[in-house]
């Protein structure tokens, strides 16, 4: 390309990207679909149904906000078979009987799931007052569980527990080894947050329960 044609070219993308006429800054936003695939496609899980995914048979379910809303639907019928299996996996590993008859049950917090018997769900939001993307667990994790493993890391702003556990919630600290940081907050039994403060924002990484 010539000088001046390669100077008027410089000079026709730099007034787009001025204007926000190039192609990255008018990318319209990602449908529900294409934030599901893109979250499969780079962190694994199943899409059970229009906007849930699950991973490790339903132990862990992230759910989508439907188009035009701002939160996240209760499970569905899917996520709630699921939900039942890991109920009994969990009282099983616990010794104890869930009857046939119990159903998974919407928590009137968040939409967080529970079951009749009390078997412990226990949510994490993307946003505050129980926004968007909404990420649960049910199972003890005496481990750290990360929340870069399911594309949540520094995402959460509130947060539900719905059971009988307490769950510690933690900082990565940078240059450290992963699992390396403070305690941004500690969530009692039966407890929850419309909003996890300034301070503690979009930054929980990781965290462990008792």
């Amino acid at each position: 390309m010539s000088r001046p044609l390669r100077n008027l070219a410089i000079l026709v993308f730099s007034s787009a990207a001025a204007l926000g006429l190039t192609n990255t800054a008018s990318a319209a936003p990602e449908s529900l679909q294409q934030q599901i695939d893109s979250t499969i496609a780079q962190y694994g899980g199943t899409q059970i149904s229009a906007y849930e995914i699950s991973w490790h048979d339903g132990d862990v379910i992230m759910a989508f906000p439907l188009p035009g809303d701002d939160k996240a639907p209760p499970s569905s019928a899917a996520a709630q078979e699921l939900q039942r299996t890991a109920a009994k996996k969990e009282a099983a590993r616990q010794g104890i009987t869930i009857s046939p008859a119990a159903q998974p049950t919407a928590a009137t917090v968040g939409g967080c799931p529970t079951e009749t018997l009390g078997n412990d769900w226990y949510c994490f939001y993307q946003d505050d007052n129980y926004g968007n993307r909404r990420l649960q667990w049910n199972a003890e994790h005496l481990s750290n569980v990360y929340f870069s493993d399911y594309g949540f890391e520094d995402e959460t702003s509130s947060w539900v527990n719905g059971g009988g556990k307490t769950i510690w919630v933690y900082d990565q600290t940078a240059g450290k080894p992963q699992g390396t940081g403070p305690r941004l907050w500690t969530e009692n039994d039966h407890s929850h947050s419309t909003y996890v403060g300034d301070t503690n924002n979009d930054r929980a990484n990781w965290f462990r329960t008792s």
